[in-house]
């Protein structure tokens, strides 16, 4: 098959977003995913988006792989507002999508990615024209999320000076109007290790964030998906997350699946990292990816 991709953008807000549209094998209006990255990342995720995207287009799928807000080439660089600006991307996406000639408007799903996954949920439960969700290593609870990653790496005193940061930075934007700017491995409270693993990360992939604003960590902390998981009901919604996920931990999947009940799937890794992509499990998590789409779009 003939790969057919193209670069596309639409407006949301006062922005406008990028993507890049992969058609989906087969002829009139076929069903559309629409791909959903991590905090930090890019369309891309990594190369885990384009991988997925080919046995998608091959089932007759297509895909938008998007730059969210203040991520890759859309808004400003640096500046991601999770729980405000990502939920009106995903549903800007969806209304981009209806104008699009060959998606059946009517079947479109989101697949979303750690962040990217919480984003979907919430953006599906205000959202009744996505059809069906994939969250794959969701962060359901964004304070939970940045506090396990600043304990295990700094200890709790930090992750408890960190917020006080947070709190005066906000503050301090009332009167400058604008959040201070940090690197990415010191606002997650990474590890001597953590930062050469990023630092390579980055190297790379470059579209990859290196400094975020500090109100970006300010917005990822409301991030709260679980109260949004039971209004996707009744439409299928698939997670997938790994018990040796050292970065969201498999938990906050348990407690989605939990609050969102039928038909929601929950399938639990036993080895792979937070990154899907760069571990074993790639091939099967987008074949099991693949296969719900496919089931019920």
């Amino acid at each position: 098959m003939v790969t057919v991709e193209r670069q596309v953008s639409f407006r949301s807000g006062a922005d406008r977003i990028y993507g890049t549209f992969r058609t989906g094998k087969g002829k009139g209006r076929r069903p559309l995913a629409i791909l959903v990255h991590g905090f930090g990342s890019f369309r891309d995720e990594l190369t885990g988006f384009v991988e997925l995207a080919a046995p998608l287009a091959a089932s007759g799928i297509s895909s938008l792989r998007l730059d969210m807000r203040g991520c890759g080439k859309s808004g400003t660089r640096g500046l991601m507002l999770p729980m405000y600006d990502w939920v009106e991307d995903v549903r800007g996406a969806v209304s981009f999508a209806e104008t699009l000639p060959g998606v059946a408007a009517g079947r479109i799903a989101v697949v979303g990615m750690s962040m990217g996954g919480g984003i979907a949920i919430i953006s599906a439960s205000l959202d009744q024209r996505i059809k069906v969700v994939v969250a794959l290593a969701p962060v359901a609870n964004g304070a939970t999320w940045f506090e396990h990653l600043w304990v295990q790496s700094a200890g709790t005193r930090a992750w408890h000076d960190f917020q006080k940061t947070i709190a005066e930075d906000r503050q301090r934007a009332t009167a400058r109007g604008s959040s201070r700017m940090v690197n990415v491995v010191d606002a997650m409270g990474q590890s001597p290790d953590g930062r050469r693993a990023f630092s390579a990360l980055v190297k790379k992939y470059p579209a990859f964030l290196r400094r975020i604003t500090l109100s970006t960590v300010d917005s990822a902390l409301r991030v709260r998906a679980v109260p949004f998981a039971p209004l996707i009901a009744p439409r299928p919604f698939l997670i997938i997350h790994s018990r040796a996920d050292e970065s969201v931990p498999y938990q906050q999947a348990e407690e989605l699946a939990a609050a969102a009940g039928d038909p929601c799937r929950l399938v639990l890794l036993d080895e792979s990292p937070h990154c899907f992509w760069i571990g074993n499990d790639s091939v099967a998590v987008q074949e099991e990816t693949r296969e719900w789409l496919v089931q019920h779009l």
